[in-house]
Order: C-alpha cells, then structure tokens, then sequence
C-alpha cells in the first residue's frame, strides 16, 4: 500500500512533535515562580496557556491520524497505538485540562482584577498623600506594585498547577521509548504494567518535589532565587540518574538478547539455519506455548535408504573466478564450478540421490530444497567433507537449491541453482515445447543477472513453439520483469499449476524473495523480451524467431503489476474462510530497535519477541491459520518451509482467481494476509522472511509439530 509509508511515518511522528511541544508549557510553568513582576508573571502565564493549547490541538491530531489508520488499514494497525501508546499521553493531558488549565486562566486573567483594585487603592492612596503634602510614588512602580509577593508566588508553584504538565512529558517519554522498542506492547503486559509503574512513580516523585517547592515559594520570608549553580547540579543529577538507570536497563537488555550455544529447539543452532547475521527469529503468536525441548531435523526415511537411485547428481562446491560477458570478474562460490551452479532436472516420483562435496568452504555449508516438501536438514557440510542426500519428487513444479549456511551470504556467493521436477508422463500436444528456467540472482559485485549473465542472453525459438519460461527470484527482495512482445499466461505459481489461466499482456512480474512464476506463450513471428524492469535495457534474455532481425521490443516500465488474487478461475477448495480451524495466530510484523545476541540492531519483530523463546506448536493433522500484519516499513517476502499455504484473502478481501497456493508470501508495508495450510510434514520447519540489506534482521518463525517434540523429549 502506497500510503501506508506516509500515514504510518506521520502518525508515529506526532509521538515525538507532541513531546517538544509539551515540553515549551511545560519548562514556561516551571519558570513562573521566577519571574521578576506581576507584569512578566501575567504575559508569561498568557504564553504558557496558549502553548498549552496547542498541545491539545497535537494531541487531538494524533487521533485523527489514528482514525484515518484505522479506516484504512484496519484496528490491528492501530491496536497497540490506541491501547497501548495514547493512554500515557492521554490521562496526564485530560489532568492538565481539568487541573492545569483553570490555574492558567485564572493566572492570566490577574492583570485585570489587580489592576482595577490597585485603581482604587491609588486613587485613595493619592489623596492621602495630598493632604499631607507627600510627593506620590508613581503606580507603575515595581518596587510597590509590580514585585511579585508570596500569594502569587504560591499560586505559581502548586502541584496541581505543574505536576500535570510535568506528568505529560513523562507520559510522552514513556509512549515514544515504548513505539521505538516495545511496538507490540500490548503482547507483553508485564512491559506494558512497568512502564504504568513508572509513569505512576514519576508522579509521585514529581508531586512530592513540587509540594516542598510550593511550600518554600508561598511561605519564605526572606525568599530568594536559587543559585545557578544549584539548579545546575540539581539538573545534572536527575540527568546522571536517568543514564544511571538506563545503562543498567541496556545492560540486562543486552545480557537477555545474547543466544545460548545451542538452540533450545535443538541441534540445529543459528548457524544451522543461517540465521546468526541476518534473520531475526522471532515468536510466532501470544497463545501460551509449553517448555522448549531439544526436536533436531527429521531422519530420512529407511526407505530412501535403500535401492539404486533413478537419477542421481553430484555437487562440487569450491571458489572460483569467474569472468563475466561484461568484463567483471567475480569471486564466487560455485557448484561444478558453474554461477549459479547448474539445473537439476528429474522426474515427479523418481527417487534422487544429490552428493554434495565442500572442497575448499571454511565456513561450512549446507544445501536447503527450496519450496519442496522434504524432511529438514542440518547436515552442516565442513570443508573437505561430504554428505548424501536422498528424497522422493513427489512433486512437480519450479524450484531451487541454495545453501542454508549464513543466508544471504552464501547465496549471493553463487551457491544456489534451479530444480525443475517435470510430470512423469509428459502431455503430448504436437507442439514443440520449449522449457527454459531462468534464475535471477544479485551480487553486488556482479549486480543482477540472469541465469549468471550480467548481459543480455539470446536464444533463437521456431514460431509456433510453446514456450514456458520458469522465472526464480533468487534474491532477497521483490524483483520486478516485464515480458513484452507477447501476451503470455502464468501457469503456476511457486510450483503450482495455476486453474484455467487466462492470456495477459502488458502487466509486470514481481515475485517475492524466493518466489517462482511458470510464464507460458506462444512464440510469435518477432522478438520477444524478458528483462528486468529497473532501467536495466541491457541485460534479460532475448528469444527471436529464425532469422529475425527486427528491433528489440520497447520496455513499458509503468505497467501494473500481475496480482495472483484477481487471476484465473475459482474451483472446488479443501478449506477456506468459513472453515473450522483447529489453531489460529495473529502475526503483527514491525520493524523495532533492540539487542539481538548482544548487538543493538534494527530488528524485525513477530508479535514484539524472539526466538528462541516462542514458537508455533502444531499437531500433525491440523488446519492452521495464520493473520499477517505487515506494520514495518518495508516488504516482508515469508517463505514457509515444508509446507504449502492457501491465501484466503488480503486486506480484507476474499481471493476471487485460482486457488493461490504459495511457499512464499510478499506482504507489503500495511498490508494483511490471512492464510491457511495443513500441518503435514512433522518435524521442526521455519517461517522466515529475508530482510533487504544487512542493517535489518529478516523474521524467522519456528514450526514445530508437538508430537516431535515429545519424542525427541522421550529420546534425549
């Protein structure tokens, strides 16, 4: 959503605006006391009220932001701001009007009454003076009328004048530090009574302080200012005292956030799932969870064991120099010395067989079946060593292959490729078939390719050729493409044929990280180009017809993007809205700061916490639901392991196309998904989302089956 960015900035914009504009009334109170006449006491007064009306008018801002949030992105954008946020600016300012502003306009609004009395005492005073010969002090003089005495100074330091004023700075304090750390503080009640008991004891403190004060201002005989250098070091040391306090706070916070050796969800640590320096894991929802057990990767059956494999490959994984048609050279990491490495291509049913060889990656590495719905590995592959892996194509569709150690880094090395499983019987049609996969992948120093190009490719295809283009979205963010001269159908969809697809043209794809459009036409008798969208005219992969020699199509970058909710025909569905789900979890995704293994970082939280304190339990058998809210500023590309989920709608809106089933997931900042999937493969499984670049932490959810886990209790 586009506006989401803007109304979203704004609105948590107006925390801080509101805090600097609390804090002018707020500091003018204080100094009241202070002011040398009756004349700069009332004006000052007058400019306080009117400062502090303009807090309001801030105040009453925020909630019309937080209505307009609200109406646009519906009450769980808006849930923690309303409940958690607002309520501490909210009750010191409803105080400050019920207590502060009738003292200020009474304040003010004392020129007038004094100054009509003092009238009268003077035009006395003057004919006194007169009948006794005395020359009259002039009325204006501030050593008789203008000097502030101990009444005024009493009116001016009252608790029930400062400490509301006092109160709403805190309470502003306490609502940003709470928006930038706590996002989702409505999940985390023991965070949300804390900061309560804060805001409480700082009004006790303040109320006690300004009751000393107030008696000092409104009784001293002799009454002085204080020194400078007092109120100097009495500054200093409510600042020495907050860092103090901070520092401890950041500290414990820091200890908290460091990981343990060894993942409480057992042996595959976070180097195992390649999450130490760039996935944030986090908690998958506020239900109650039981007591972490040690669940490791799900064995291989015993079948895959035995028998001679149908097909069977093998991947030599070394680094390597690779030039590129554009003259970059690159030093990647490569399988069977290919970037990316090569195209594994079997047939649905055959039993695989992959050996993997590590020659020379200190780091180790591991290799993850994107997409497909195999037992979990955490094999981690040392250098010189080698492992075998087996598993059945049930499947069919487009895939890839990648490493699963310290994502992205490996990946953008080069080691990952593309995994195409063809049905086992091939349709006949006559026609010739052309079937291209073509993976796009980032490196920054190569920049985007396809297929490892960094160039444009060309390929020469018959007219009358059925061409099917698989495209994979190697990287870790949304890319857009743009196919133009030809309409063309999308197929399938993250290895998912797609039901009764229809012809489009001139609309732009863009899958999420990790995502796989199945891309179908027939050649026609021109040129056809499939290229990046992003001003990159010199790159993509170029089909021509025989002997065709005419001009490059034109890319039209200002095209609407294809939308897989609103494509194809409905059919019959295993389940959808109405359907009876045996778990369901709301999923609130903000960006936040925090410690994350003993380093302050940006993070992307799940429902405000982190793995590996909570994960989402499951029973084998069950049908689950699952909310996303996407309150961060960026895209988030989720990315289900081992399962397939059905979108059920977004923002609202019921999917009206074929049945959208997915692996990976591109939710929009502000957007909602709510989508549902069978529990079917046991064992420990994540959801997860890369984040763009190394700043942020991606979010990372684990999936585990309660009947794993209680076997892997019964067998430490």
């Amino acid at each position: 959503m586009a506006d989401f960015e803007v109304l979203a900035g704004i609105h948590q914009g107006l925390f801080l605006v509101l805090l600097i504009v609390m804090l002018a009334p707020t500091l003018m109170a204080n100094q009241l006391v202070f002011r040398p006449t009756k004349r700069a006491f009332i004006s000052n007064a007058r400019i306080t009220l009117c400062f502090s009306w303009s807090a309001l008018f801030v105040f009453a801002g925020h909630l019309v932001m937080t209505w307009v949030m609200f109406e646009s992105f519906g009450w769980l954008s808006i849930k923690d701001t309303l409940l958690g946020f607002l309520p501490f600016m909210f009750v010191p300012l409803l105080c400050c009007l019920l207590s502060t502003f009738p003292r200020l306009w009474e304040l003010a609004g004392k020129g007038g009454k004094e100054s009509r009395q003092s009238q009268v005492d003077t035009d006395y005073t003057r004919i006194l003076l007169q009948e006794k010969n005395v020359r009259p002090v002039k009325a204006n003089s501030p050593d008789l009328d203008d000097t502030l005495d101990a009444e005024w100074r009493g009116d001016a330091s009252c608790p029930e004048l400062l400490v509301p004023l006092q109160a709403s700075v805190l309470g502003c304090l306490i609502a940003l530090f709470l928006q930038v750390f706590f996002p989702a503080v409505t999940l985390e009640p023991s965070i949300l009574f804390l900061a309560w008991g804060v805001l409480l004891a700082g009004v006790s403190l303040l109320w006690i302080q300004q009751s000393w004060q107030h008696q000092y201002h409104s009784t001293a005989e002799n009454w002085v200012r204080p020194r400078r250098m007092f109120r100097f070091i009495r500054f200093a040391a409510f600042l020495l005292m907050t860092a103090f306090l901070a520092m401890i706070w950041g500290n414990q916070a820091m200890i908290a956030s460091r990981l343990p050796d060894h993942s409480p969800l057992g042996d595959q640590n976070q180097d195992d799932h390649a999450l130490p320096d760039f996935v944030f894991p986090v908690k998958a929802s506020a239900h109650s969870m039981p007591p972490s057990g040690k669940p490791r990767s799900v064995d291989v059956s015993a079948k895959l064991k035995q028998g001679n494999p149908d097909r069977a490959f093998s991947l030599n994984v070394q680094k390597k120099t690779i030039h590129q048609a554009s003259g970059k050279t690159v030093e990647a990491w490569t399988l069977n010395g290919q970037y990316p490495g090569p195209e594994l291509r079997m047939k649905q049913g055959e039993l695989v067989e992959i050996t993997l060889l590590n020659k020379d990656i200190t780091e180790g590495i591991d290799i993850h079946w994107h997409g497909m719905q195999t037992p979990a590995s955490n094999d981690r592959i040392a250098k010189g060593e080698k492992s075998v892996f087996r598993f059945r194509a049930e499947q069919t569709g487009t895939y890839w292959y990648h490493s699963h150690q310290q994502i992205p880094e490996q990946v953008v090395n080069g080691l990952l490729g593309a995994l195409v499983i063809e049905a086992a019987e091939a349709t006949t049609t006559g026609v010739p078939i052309r079937d291209i996969a073509m993976i796009h992948h980032k490196d920054e120093k190569a920049g985007a390719t396809l297929n490892g190009s960094d160039t444009r490719k060309m390929e020469t295809v018959t007219p009358g050729t059925t061409v099917r283009l698989r495209f994979i979205n190697a990287e870790n963010a949304p890319v857009t493409y743009l196919l133009e001269g030809t309409p063309f159908q999308v197929v399938a969809i993250d290895g998912t044929e797609v039901n009764e697809p229809n012809l489009i043209a001139n609309q732009a794809l863009q899958p999420g990280a990790g995502g796989r459009y199945d891309i179908q036409f027939t050649m026609p008798n021109r040129p056809v180009l499939f290229a990046p969208a992003a001003n990159q005219h010199d790159k993509g992969l170029l089909l021509r017809p025989d002997g065709s020699k005419d001009a490059v199509p034109f890319l039209n970058t200002e095209l609407s993007v294809f939308d897989p909710a609103r494509y194809g025909s409905p059919t019959a569905l295993p389940f959808d809205l109405s359907s009876h789900f045996d778990r369901e979890y709301q999923l609130l995704i903000d960006g936040q700061y925090g410690f994350y293994d003993g380093k302050f970082e940006r993070l992307s939280t799940v429902n405000g916490d982190l793995l590996p304190d909570t994960r989402m339990m499951l029973e084998e058998g069950d049908l689950i639901k699952l909310t996303f809210v996407n309150r961060s500023f960026q895209d988030q590309s989720l990315y289900l392991h081992g399962h397939h989920m059905l979108i059920l709608s977004r923002d609202g809106k019921k999917v009206t196309g074929s049945p959208w089933w997915t692996d990976t997931l591109q939710i929009a900042p502000g957007q909602t998904y709510e989508v549902a999937f069978r529990a079917n493969n046991p064992g420990v499984s994540m959801e997860e989302s890369l984040p763009k670049d190394e700043t942020a932490f991606g979010i990372a959810i684990p999936l585990v089956y309660e009947e794993h886990l209680q076997k892997e209790n019964s067998n430490p």
